[in-house]
């Protein structure tokens, strides 16, 4: 009986096999996806399914689907370390590297000696924001593996990167010994020869790096490109450092640019713009139950790189205050109200218990965080809800938006200088001239806003507070209604309201720095093409022309 019940189930499994076989062979990857997800549940384990769900998995951006199909790779994975860090590889690519970190753990602990697994996982790590840990896992790897020129290179670029010169060069020999043409062993280098004042050689690597096929695609040449821009800047170098951070943002625009040539966030801006421009004014009645357990509900906005990170530690430093840093609270409502005229419609004039309904989902979700804001302010931080203002006026009529302003140029030159995490948004700040742009945009966008919504908004300009921190921020506390605290002098002390890979939070641990204001003058001749398009806002905010 036993027998024939196993003879069953094989049969069962090589039924579905065949096909998920046969989707495959003609072409069809969601439904070889939905046949293999459903083999999977069946219990049936053959590496034809862990290749069927990781091709479909490539395919699709995260989303709940795709969760659920990780799961299933990590069922099909279990106990195979070489599985597992293929596994892990996919979440990096669909840029979830806790997930991949875990797989990468878990293949370790099943196969400590496999080197493959140490570099990934400190690969991992570095996506993290762990430099030092990812310094560690790249020792262990040569540890087992002394002529590993992937691990020795990325020692090499960790060292230059930290200023290193000669540790760089000496992992970064070692490296080529092993692999002449190891791109990021050269780009350490580049950055080595950069640090130490040797521009000629620098750019002489780099330009080598960027004519390299074989380095089209690889994000840590991206990483040493800027950071020898940086170091170019440093030697007052700037229009070789301005070179070398265009050259950086057209790697990655080419590589970004299919995913979002047909969705460009400047051209929705436009769209909500121009909707504004003919809506009539929206109301105060919003059908608003009180939900909130704060005592103010305070939405920290502004272009990025305006200053909103500095601005929310000082904050949080003070004990009457719950700050949350960047957590993402709106997009469902976003898709739901703001990417179209008729939606937007909606949102203008409704005022059921619909609204009700994403008011409790965003309560619920700040209690999911851990934080408790019950009797305190809580500060929600995320500079990109500027963009979504209608849905900030209607969801909570009360709240309070403090806004902070910088300088245009400083602004867009942070912008097109630093290297964000890849998505719809900052695509536009990888030109000058489409961040340029998309300042502009979005600034005209929150002009209309301002004039079409009861708002309550506070203008904080980042240069006030450099100039006198405690009256810029005892006014802050006035608007939101907080009594001023002496330990917010001490903000970095609340430093750990960041994410670690904040690259924002990694200038305020340092400590309060007034060399952020009027770094555009040094790159003026580079800037002076984008000048005409943020002229306006110059003006606007009350900066000098010159």
């Amino acid at each position: 009986m036993s027998t024939s019940a196993s003879e069953g189930e094989d049969r069962d499994a090589s039924g579905l096999l065949a096909g998920v076989f046969g989707a495959a062979r003609s072409g069809n990857l969601d439904l070889a996806y939905r046949l293999a997800s459903a083999a999977v549940e069946g219990g049936v384990r053959d590496a034809v399914l862990f290749e069927v769900i990781t091709r479909w998995m490539a395919q699709h951006e995260p989303d709940q689907e795709s969760a659920t199909a990780l799961q299933t790779l990590r069922m099909l994975s279990a106990g195979r370390p070489a599985l597992l860090v293929r596994l892990g590889l996919l979440c990096l690519r669909l840029r979830q590297p806790q997930a991949a970190l875990s797989m990468f753990d878990a293949a370790i602990s099943l196969q400590p000696d496999n080197a493959q697994a140490h570099y990934q996982r400190g690969v991992a790590l570095g996506a993290l924001g762990q430099v030092d840990e990812m310094r560690i896992a790249h020792a262990d790897v040569i540890s087992l593996d002394p002529a590993n020129a992937e691990a020795l290179a990325s020692l090499a670029l960790i060292a230059a990167r930290a200023g290193d010169t000669k540790l760089a060069r000496d992992y970064a020999g070692k490296s080529l010994r092993c692999q002449p043409d190891e791109g990021c062993a050269l780009a350490a280098l580049a950055v080595a020869d950069a640090r130490d004042g040797r521009t000629d050689a620098a750019q002489s690597r780099i330009e080598n790096l960027l004519s390299d096929n074989r380095c089209i695609n690889d994000t840590r040449i991206d990483i040493a490109i800027s950071d020898a821009g940086d170091a170019f800047t440093r030697h007052a170098r700037f229009a070789e450092a301005f070179a070398a951070y265009a050259a950086v943002g057209e790697r990655r625009r080419r590589r970004q640019l299919p995913a979002v040539q047909s969705r460009r966030a400047i051209d929705a801006i436009h769209r909500r713009t121009a909707y504004f421009n003919l809506s009539t004014p929206w109301g105060n009645e919003t059908g608003e139950t009180e939900l909130s357990p704060a005592s103010a509900h305070v939405f920290l906005l502004g272009f990025m790189r305006s200053g909103t990170t500095l601005l929310e530690t000082i904050l949080a430093a003070n004990p009457d205050i719950c700050a949350m840093d960047e957590r993402e609270l709106l997009a469902a409502a976003a898709r739901r109200f703001l990417f179209s005229d008729e939606t937007l419609d909606e949102l203008g004039t409704n005022t059921g218990p619909e609204l009700d309904t994403w008011r409790k989902d965003y309560w619920r979700a700040v209690e999911d965080t851990g934080l408790s804001p019950s009797g305190r302010a809580l500060i929600d931080k995320m500079p990109f809800n500027s963009l979504r203002i209608p849905l900030i006026a209607r969801l909570f009529p009360h709240a309070r938006i403090v806004l902070a302003i910088r300088d245009p140029r400083d602004v867009v030159l942070s912008c097109f200088r630093n290297r964000f995490d890849a998505n719809q948004l900052t695509f536009e700040f990888l030109r000058l001239e489409d961040c340029a742009n998309f300042y502009a945009a979005t600034m005209e966008f929150l002009e209309i806003c301002r004039l079409k919504m009861p708002l309550s908004i506070y203008e904080h300009k980042y240069e006030d507070l450099i100039a006198d921190f405690d009256c810029s921020v005892r006014r802050i506390c006035e608007f939101i209604g907080v009594e001023w605290r002496e330990s917010m002098r001490d903000f970095i002390a609340a430093s750990d309201v960041i994410a670690p890979r904040n690259y924002s939070g990694t200038q305020v641990r340092s400590g309060f720095y007034s060399h952020g204001v009027g770094q555009w003058r040094r790159f003026s001749a580079q800037l002076s093409p984008v000048i005409p398009i943020l002229a306006p806002w110059i003006s606007r905010f009350g900066y000098p022309a010159d």
